[in-house]
């Protein structure tokens, strides 16, 4: 049985509460834990516990423990601390967007067989598309109608758009 103060108590839970994440190694016998200044086993046992009450997820990869956060963690922990429920982790906030940002990363996605599967990428586009670029239409154009009946065509007038000469 291991005993563990408040104070450490405290300190790894405000931590966990400041970045939303805490990485553990599997080693019981370092002295201090590499971001929290209390001994690893400590902060094993309190993240231990911290699974059982589902405040934290865990996964485990080359004795190394990944806790994450959940919503009930962040609950518990922002009473425990008496933090502000407005107050959340670094992993529950989103980076603002920058103007632009997305479609800078869209164009380096482009390209010859990036995840459009089978290349498909800005090569694979014809004059067709290039043409509806430089004119400004929309390039997804309405479907063309369907083929009239046989009686409409007879009725219909041939007017044709250009005239083809053949030489001879």
């Amino acid at each position: 049985m291991v005993l563990i103060s408040k104070q450490q108590k405290r300190l790894v839970y405000s931590y966990l509460f400041e970045e939303g994440v805490i990485v553990v190694k599997k080693d019981t016998h370092m002295k201090k834990h590499q971001h929290v200044d209390v001994p690893n086993l400590n902060v094993m046992c309190i993240m231990k516990t911290l699974v059982s009450k589902k405040f934290v997820s865990e996964m485990f990869c080359w004795n190394w423990y990944y806790f994450a956060i959940t919503k009930e963690g962040v609950k518990f922990l922002s009473q425990y601390l008496g933090i502000s429920e407005n107050v959340l982790p670094k992993t529950f906030k989103s980076a603002p967007k920058k103007p632009g940002e997305e479609d800078e990363r869209r164009e380096e996605r482009r390209g010859y067989g990036q995840r459009r599967g089978r290349g498909r990428g800005t090569r694979a586009r014809g004059a067709r598309y290039e043409e509806q670029q430089a004119t400004g239409e929309s390039a997804t154009a309405p479907a063309p109608a369907a083929p009239a009946a046989p009686e409409a065509k007879a009725q219909a007038q041939i007017q044709p758009d250009h005239i083809l000469l053949i030489k001879q």
